[in-house]
C-alpha cells in the first residue's frame, strides 16, 4: 500500500472513530444536562486531545526529546473517554456489547495512530544513533516449556541494554577521522606483502609474531609464518671462530674424580666456610652425586689429615751431551 492510500484509509478510520465515540460522549454530556455546545466540545476535549498528544509525541521523538509526557497524557485522555463510553452503555442498558461498540473505536484509533507514527520515530532514532531495545523472540514452545527462564533472559537483556546500549555511540566529527582509521583504509588497498615490509622497516627489531599482531590491528590479516616468509627470515645462526695461531692456549680435559676428590673439589670451590649441606647440594647439581652430610664431614676430616704435598727436589744432572737427566 502506497503512502497516499495509507493516508486515505487512516483518514476514513479516524473520521469513523471520532463520529462513533463523539456521539457517545455527546449523549453522556446531554444526559447530565450539558448545553449543546458544551456537549459537542466534549468530543474535542477527550478524543481530540488524545489524538493530538500522539502527534506531539511523534514530533518530540523526531527532535530527540522525551515523548513520555505526551504519550502519558494521550493514554489518560483515552482511558477517561473509554470510561464515559462504558457509562453511556450503562445508561441505555446496552451492557457489554454497547460498551464495546462505543469504546473500541477510541482504543483502535489511538492504537493505529501509535503504530503509524512508530515507523518514522524509529527511523529518526536510527539516524541519530539510538538503538532501541527489542525483546528476543524465543517462540511459543520456549515460553511454554521454560517460562521462568525465558522471563529472566528477557529481563537480563533489558538490563544489559539499559546499562550499555541506551546512549548513542560517539560519532567522529564530519571531515575528521582518526589516524588509525585512515591507516586501516590505506593498508586495505595495499598488497599485504608491502604492508609487512613497511611495518618491518618501522619496527626492525620486532619478531614476526608481534609484527603480525600489529598488522592485524590495522586491518591486515596475516600470521607470524606469513610475515616470516615475506621477510625471508631464518633461524639465527651462530659461528664460533677459533684462532689458528700455534701458541693459542690449549685447555686439557678434566680428569675424572673419585668421590673423595669430588668432595674436596666442591669444598675448595665453595670456600673454607662452606657447610656440609652446601657441599652436598653442589655435588648433586654439578656432579649428579648423592652423598650424605656425615659422609662429607668424614671426607673433609680425612682430607685435613693428609700430609701436604712435598716440592719436587730432583736435581737435574748434566750428562755432557747438551741435555739434562
Amino acid at each position: 500500500m502506497n503512502s497516499t492510500a495509507r493516508r486515505l484509509a487512516m483518514g476514513v478510520v479516524s473520521l469513523a472513530a471520532v463520529l462513533t465515540t463523539g456521539w457517545s460522549l455527546y449523549t453522556v454530556a446531554r444526559h447530565y444536562n450539558a448545553p449543546t455546545g458544551i456537549a459537542g466540545a466534549a468530543v474535542a476535549v477527550f478524543d481530540g486531545i488524545a489524538y493530538m498528544c500522539l502527534h506531539l509525541a511523534s514530533e518530540a521523538a523526531a527532535e530527540g526529546r522525551s515523548a513520555f509526557g505526551a504519550r502519558a497524557t494521550a493514554l489518560f485522555m483515552a482511558a477517561v473517554s473509554v470510561y464515559l463510553n462504558i457509562t453511556h452503555a450503562d445508561l441505555i442498558g446496552g451492557g457489554v456489547p454497547a460498551a464495546a461498540l462505543f469504546a473500541v473505536p477510541t482504543i483502535g484509533l489511538l492504537a493505529v495512530s501509535e503504530m503509524a507514527w512508530a515507523g518514522p520515530r524509529a527511523r529518526v532514532r536510527a539516524e541519530r544513533g539510538d538503538q532501541p531495545y527489542r525483546p528476543p523472540a524465543f517462540g511459543g514452545w520456549a515460553w511454554a516449556l521454560a517460562p521462568a527462564l525465558a522471563g529472566k533472559t528477557v529481563k537480563a537483556r533489558a538490563v544489559h541494554h539499559i546499562e550499555h546500549g541506551g546512549a548513542p555511540p560517539v560519532r567522529p566529527e564530519p571531515g575528521r577521522h582518526s589516524a588509525q582509521t585512515v591507516l586501516r583504509r590505506k593498508f586495505a588497498e595495499m598488497d599485504p606483502a608491502d604492508a609487512v615490509r613497511i611495518a618491518h622497516d618501522a619496527q626492525p627489531d620486532m619478531p614476526p609474531a608481534d609484527l603480525a599482531s600489529l598488522l592485524v590491528s590495522y586491518g591486515v590479516v596475516v600470521d607470524a609464518v606469513q610475515v616470516a616468509l615475506v621477510l625471508g627470515q631464518r633461524p639465527a645462526e651462530y659461528e664460533v671462530h677459533r684462532p689458528d695461531a700455534p701458541d693459542a692456549p690449549q685447555v686439557n680435559a678434566l680428569e675424572p674424580l673419585d668421590l673423595q676428590g669430588a668432595i674436596e673439589e666442591a669444598a675448595s670451590a665453595l670456600g673454607p666456610d662452606a657447610s656440609a649441606r652446601e657441599i652436598v647440594e653442589r655435588l648433586r647439581e654439578q656432579r649428579r652425586l648423592v652423598v650424605t652430610e656425615p659422609y662429607v664431614r668424614t671426607a673433609l676430616s680425612r682430607a685435613a689429615k693428609k700430609p701436604p704435598p712435598q716440592p719436587d727436589t730432583t736435581v737435574m744432572r748434566d750428562e755432557g751431551n747438551g741435555g739434562y737427566a
